[in-house]
């Protein structure tokens, strides 16, 4: 049951996760803190402000940035990127399978044929 139904959902959907930080190579710093400034709710911080643009600021490479922007940005960013590799590897690992067993099934398909020609 894991195997057959969570691992391929947990593999779809870190894939689907790994657009944001994709998209944060699209988007500049600079026009993410005009975007984050007016939409900010003065005098009030939460546990995610300065998240978005620590994700844009990590995209780039900037990691300094990125910690002083928020202290989870990196560390939630390496933990995307590390969860999407593992889903892009079980994903590769899969199809790998399944073409090798295509491959397997038409082959002894084959020998099959031979055997019953020869009969």
């Amino acid at each position: 049951m894991i195997r057959k139904v969570w691992l391929p959902a947990w593999a779809i959907l870190s894939c689907l996760l790994l657009a944001p930080s994709l998209m944060a190579l699209v988007v500049s710093p600079a026009g993410m803190n005009s975007l984050a400034a007016s939409v900010a709710v003065p005098h009030r911080e939460c546990p995610l402000c300065g998240m978005t643009r620590g994700y844009v600021e990590m995209a780039h490479g900037n990691i300094r940035a990125a910690w002083e922007l928020n202290r989870g940005a990196p560390v939630w960013f390496m933990a995307g990127l590390l969860n999407a590799g593992a889903a892009l590897f079980y994903l590769a690992w899969c199809w790998r399978r399944r073409a090798g067993l295509r491959k397997e099934n038409r082959s002894s398909g084959m020998k099959n044929q031979q055997v019953e020609r020869e009969k």
